[in-house]
Order: structure tokens, then sequence, then C-alpha cells
């Protein structure tokens, strides 16, 4: 009997679910194991991919939308700041898609890095805005970080084999 490899759609059913739980299990008495970091901003995932993989479409960004709201509510912060951080990877990661479109994981991995390292910066500039002066986004940084550098592990949850190889062509 041979296995077959899962479908695209289950692999992106998965993607979504890891992202969803990356959002919910932080915010749990579940001990130090689920706390972001280490726990890594699955959803941050999910923007690279669906960038790469040139949606277009409502979908994505209302998606990323809903998943910043809850992540937000969950950690008793502003409404809209992780909200700004994911819709802001996403279109992030549709610049960089398009810059490192080689077909190879160093050149994805690279991409998603530099978003990564973008919403970073992004996150230092939003969070005092929504959380005053003295706010430090050191723990979004660290789980950042660990996103990054567990990306291609996770890749083809989010992306197929060929994403961002020719950007902007549906496939």
């Amino acid at each position: 009997m041979a296995l077959r490899a899962p479908s695209r759609g289950v692999l992106r059913v998965w993607g979504l679910v890891l992202a969803v739980a990356s959002v919910i299990l932080p915010a749990l008495p579940l001990g130090p194991v689920f706390a972001q970091p280490p726990l890594p901003l699955a959803v941050l995932w999910a923007a690279y991919g669906w960038a790469a993989e040139d949606e277009t479409g409502w979908r994505a960004p209302v998606a990323l939308v809903m998943l910043g709201l809850l992540h937000d509510q969950l950690a008793g912060g502003p409404y809209g700041l992780f909200a700004v951080l994911y819709l802001s990877a996403y279109l992030v990661g549709r610049v960089a898609a398009v810059v490192m479109s080689a077909p190879n994981l160093v050149s994805l991995w690279g991409g998603f890095i530099v978003t990564t390292l973008i919403s970073i910066g992004i996150a230092y500039v939003v969070a005092p805005l929504g959380l005053g002066r003295n706010v430090s986004v050191m723990l979004y940084a660290q789980a950042a970080l660990i996103t990054a550098i567990l990306f291609p592990i996770v890749r083809p949850l989010y992306m197929s084999a060929g994403a961002a190889t020719r950007p902007g062509v549906r496939r």
C-alpha cells in the first residue's frame, strides 16, 4: 500500500488550524511551553504564505485581521495592534515574495526572514502608540525570530512547492 501525500487543501487547513492555535493557546493557562515565546507566531507563516501564493482576494487579509483582533482580545491589548502587525506582514510578504522569487528554500526563507524583521520594526513603531512609550516588544520579537527559524519545517502548510517562482501568476 502506497501512502499519498496530503493534498494542497488539507495542508492549507492544517496551516490555518496551526495559525488559530498559535493565537488561542498562549491565552490559556497551559504553562510556559504554550506561551509566546517559545510558541511561534504561526499567523506570520500564514500571512507570508498567502502573500507568496498570490492570494489577491479579500479572504487572506480579512482572515489575518480577524486573527489579529482575536489575538488582541485574548492578549488584553488595544484592538488593532496584532491586526496591523499581521496585515502588514501580508503586505510586506507580497513584496518579499516578488523580490525573493527563486524556486529554492533559501530564497523563500530569506523572504520570510525579511518579512519577520520588518514586522518587528513595525511593532516597535505601532506598539507604543497603543500601549504607551514604556512598552517592550521584546517578547514579540523573540516569538517572531523563533517563527523565522522554524519556517522551513512548516513551509509546506502555507506554500506550495513552486510558490513565488512566478509571482502574479495563479496556479
